[in-house]
């Protein structure tokens, strides 16, 4: 049999499961963790010895970590814990009268409450911006300065064109600096926040107020944890709602992302049929989905629309860009010959992964965003060959070096090189954040080439790509995670059913909202797109995956502060599939949403 520090050593190196999963199938994790000593653990001795290992918690999905579970107590706890405790911001404040109702609503109810950690939770189109500007003018009459934050460089760059002093969060946490109790965070798309890094801002800012901005309903981080999500499920979060959606002018066409924010899915689709757009066409032939999305594309271009295609995967975004520049190229939209670049295309590897030596195959390319191990800040080396736990890779100049694994792995990105053509006109789509001679390139940014000069790329805003920087690709279609944020005239959504893995009900709402006036969707089979539209990606949370007697002895174990609430819960029925406390009435989204039952924790 093998003995338990065995197994544990062979579990610990399988950070990777968890790394954006906080709940992990028995199965997946016990495949993880014999592949790394293939033939010499068995299976059944490793499943025995699983059982005992003091860093795991067995729960009724799998398992998870002693570590994921006190973070999410954390979260959930520090929020409770903030409830009544501070005075409200600016009870007197009286909001524009030319604003919303429900932007009024949800703006008295950030300014009266005295919770310390509250929301402002608005949906996609729903005027959110409009009401954090009367925020900052309530801010400015009871001298609080708003401090904001965002997830990404690219949705900390929206706030700023939008008016806003704004840093991504991770500057926030690094800065250090102090967050008192007069001073006030607003944390922008609060949805894609990981549990972590949630953590680490609520402990940053331990006495000051937290505004977490965001919809649950688009798309969460990647690291593991919907946090924004838990707290409102599992804890006394509360928000003020901007329900109302502002952003679509015909009143069919916003009926449709009204339902699909409300998650009912099934009826905006059919929503979306009955308004005849959504275009059901043969994936291959002369005049195949990917022609037909680009000839619309196209037709908004002419029409001097602004629009975006949208599509689930790469391999979708590839054949309809082909067809849209081929187009552009006929018509002599594409000015001038084309340049051969080199691009760096990311493997969107996790920590755990870049550390790992197997995971690694001569030819693939390594940037480095960070100085550090003789490596320069935006230098892209190629992998020759592993060496223990060590890379050797040869730089541009032909010279070989060795790179280290193991904590260097957060200063660079694995990724693969591949040839990218590029002509005047182009448009592209930045897939890294850089700063070259004071002009700031973001991630997410779409641009387009007015020229290219040797080996350069001059962009229609006067910016000049540096020769270092080639982490970019055309940018005429893109994923719904770079849609988000995003607002044009005409969306055109892409699904052949080769993509539908990729498709959810969080894919399919950010996708359909990004327009003003029209949305269509192009796809070879509505009735599958129409099934897998009503799947969430929501991931299972360890507080929801534990049997409720484990769950109530580890909060009861946690101190002497949790004891007297959970004394009067454990007198009641308990059951993870029923609600215990009554829910909020300001938490509602709309009276005929229907929620799913909840769990509060009261710590």
């Amino acid at each position: 049999m093998v003995p338990v520090n065995v197994a544990g050593m062979t579990l610990s190196k399988q950070a990777v499961v968890f790394e954006r999963k906080s709940v992990v199938p028995e199965h997946e994790l016990l495949s993880v963790a014999l592949s790394h000593r293939l033939g010499a653990v068995d299976l059944n001795h490793l499943k025995a010895a699983v059982k005992h290992l003091p860093d795991l918690v067995k729960t009724e999905r799998g398992f998870s970590t002693q570590k994921i579970l006190a973070t999410e107590l954390d979260l959930i706890q520090t929020v409770n814990a903030g409830c009544d405790a501070v005075a409200p911001l600016h009870p007197g404040y009286k909001p524009a009268d030319w604003l919303g109702e429900d932007q009024r609503r949800a703006i008295y109810h950030v300014l009266r409450t005295s919770d310390r950690i509250t929301g402002l939770r608005g949906l996609a189109g729903s005027g959110k911006t409009t009401a954090l500007r009367e925020l900052v003018a309530a801010c400015k009459e009871a001298k609080i300065e708003p401090f904001f934050c965002a997830p990404t460089a690219a949705a900390t760059e929206v706030l700023r064109k939008e008016g806003f002093e704004a840093k991504t969060l991770l500057s926030l946490l690094l800065s250090k600096q102090p967050l008192s109790k007069d001073k006030l965070v607003v944390l922008d798309e609060a949805g894609a926040v990981g549990m972590d890094d949630m953590k680490r801002l609520f402990d940053c800012a331990r006495d000051a107020r937290i505004i977490l901005s965001g919809d649950t309903g688009q798309h969460a981080s990647v690291a593991r944890g919907d946090a924004l999500r838990i707290l409102e499920r599992h804890s006394n979060f509360k928000s003020g709602q901007l329900t109302a959606i502002r952003r679509q002018r015909k009143a069919a066409y916003r009926k449709a992302v009204e339902l699909a924010a409300q998650k009912r899915t099934v009826e905006a689709f059919a929503q979306l049929e009955r308004m005849g757009a959504v275009t059901e066409i043969l994936a291959d032939g002369p005049h195949d989905l990917h022609d037909s999305a680009a000839k619309s594309y196209l037709k908004a271009l002419a029409e001097n629309k602004s629009a975006l295609l949208v599509a689930p995967t790469w391999n979708e975004i590839e054949a309809v860009t082909e067809k849209i520049r081929t187009a552009l190229k006929t018509s002599g939209r594409l000015a001038g010959e084309e340049k051969e670049f080199q691009v760096f295309d990311s493997l969107s590897w996790t920590e755990a992964q870049k550390r790992d030596a197997r995971q690694y195959r001569p030819g693939m390319a390594i940037h480095f965003h960070r100085r550090g191990h003789g490596f320069n800040k935006n230098e892209t080396v190629a992998v020759v060959a592993v060496e223990n736990d060590s890379l050797k890779v040869q730089r541009a100049d032909g010279t070989e070096a060795f790179f280290p694994l193991g904590q260097g792995s957060t200063m660079c990105d694995v990724g693969e090189k591949r040839k990218l053509n590029i002509a005047a006109g182009d448009k592209l789509l930045l897939q890294a954040n850089a700063v070259a001679v004071r002009k700031h390139f973001i991630n997410g940014e779409l641009v387009e080439v007015r020229a290219i000069q040797g080996d350069s790329v001059v962009l229609a805003d006067g910016r000049v790509i540096p020769a270092d920087y080639r982490t970019f690709t055309h940018g005429y279609a893109v994923t719904s995670h770079a849609a988000q944020g995003k607002t044009v005239d005409e969306v055109l959504v892409v699904a052949s059913s080769r993509s539908l893995p990729a498709v959810h009900q969080e894919q399919f709402y950010v996708s359909i909202s990004r327009g003003r006036e029209h949305c269509q969707i192009f796809t070879d089979d509505s009735d599958l797109l129409r099934s897998h539209v009503t799947h969430s990606s929501a991931r299972l949370a360890a507080v929801e995956a534990m049997p409720q007697r484990d769950l109530l002895q580890t909060i009861l174990q946690r101190g002497n502060r949790f004891l007297k609430r959970f004394r009067q819960r454990l007198a009641q029925p308990i059951s993870i599939e029923s609600t215990i406390s009554t829910e909020r009435s300001n938490n509602e989204i709309k009276p005929t949403e229907q929620r799913k039952p909840t769990y509060r924790i009261s710590v």
